[in-house]
């Protein structure tokens, strides 16, 4: 192994007890053509540089190699440095990417066990195998999390402003990158959410929520979240509390696959507050413009609010 060799080395160089290094180093010293770069043949031959160091060890001398010994000494732990971190970088824990199309849902069990669906227009990145003394996954988007119970492995959830911390758990979260907040909602058990922006955290548990607000950069706690209400999303139902009209747009876009076009840049202030169940994509739409008191009509396949 790199690390091994680098170490055996590493100690004969620093005058540690190092067989193997002695040996290495006598046969590279010995023989540096026959020796590519990324790889160490190992002889038992003798050396001088091994007669000089037996003699120093005899006298209780100061070990000192001359310049050019120095320069090869460096030029090999460089090698076999930079092999250890290939060696590393080969084995490191692969990172996977599961994402849910516009207009579709998804779902994944990790390698834990742990269940994820995720909504329309979301990201998930995750290692193929958990590793260390945390799971850690990352989240673009809105999902939600049934997490595998594991008290010694914390499963932690980033996003761009949040960090997510849990043992075992389920909670929604939702943190698109086109809406103003980021918020976790928790169904069973409890989580720590903490902002990545400021350090602030709390403990969120059922019925529940904590939301981060980027215009003001703080994290604020709710209570009586009624719990039936959490990831609706997943039955196919969209719920708007005084939500922006630029993000009910965003959402009806995500959630169809649809192209929807604001024509009255005046009615892009107006904030709405609705509740729709498993509607075509034109009727939620219509629903919306009679709520705004707007009308809308369909160009080339985009959905026209004036």
């Amino acid at each position: 192994m790199p690390d091994k060799l680098y170490n055996n080395i590493k100690h004969f160089l620093a005058d540690k007890p190092s067989l193997k290094g002695e040996e290495m180093w006598n046969n590279w010293y010995d023989n540096p053509e026959n020796n590519p770069e990324n790889e160490l043949f190992i002889s038992s031959s003798k050396s001088k540089l091994r007669r000089e160091v037996n003699a120093i060890k005899k006298t209780d001398s100061v070990f000192s190699l001359h310049p050019k010994k120095w320069m090869m000494a460096a030029s090999i732990l460089f090698v076999l440095g930079l092999s250890g971190f290939l060696y590393k970088a080969s084995t490191a824990v692969s990172q996977k990417q599961y994402a849910a199309k516009l207009g579709q849902h998804g779902k994944i069990t990790l390698a834990d066990g742990t269940q994820v669906w995720l909504n329309a227009g979301s990201v998930l990145k995750y290692p193929k195998t958990f590793k260390g003394d945390t799971r850690e996954v990352t989240l673009t988007g809105e999902a939600f999390f049934d997490v595998a119970k594991d008290a010694k492995h914390p499963f932690i959830i980033h996003t761009d402003k949040m960090d997510t911390k849990v043992l075992g758990t389920s909670f929604n979260i939702q943190a698109y990158p086109d809406k103003h907040i980021q918020e976790v909602s928790v169904v069973t058990g409890k989580v720590n959410v903490k902002s990545i922006v400021t350090d602030e955290n709390v403990n969120v548990t059922p019925g529940q929520k904590a939301v981060f607000k980027s215009k003001t950069n703080k994290l604020h706690a709710f209570t009586d979240v009624p719990i039936n209400s959490i990831s609706l999303w997943r039955k196919n139902i969209i719920v708007f509390e005084d939500t922006p009209l630029s993000e009910v747009i965003a959402t009806i876009s995500r959630d169809y696959n649809v192209a929807v076009e604001l024509r009255n840049k005046n009615l892009g202030n107006l904030r709405i507050s609705a509740y729709f169940k498993e509607l075509p994509a034109d009727q939620v739409v219509g629903l919306v413009c009679n709520i705004i008191n707007a009308s809308y009509n369909q160009q080339a396949g985009i959905y026209v609010i004036e």
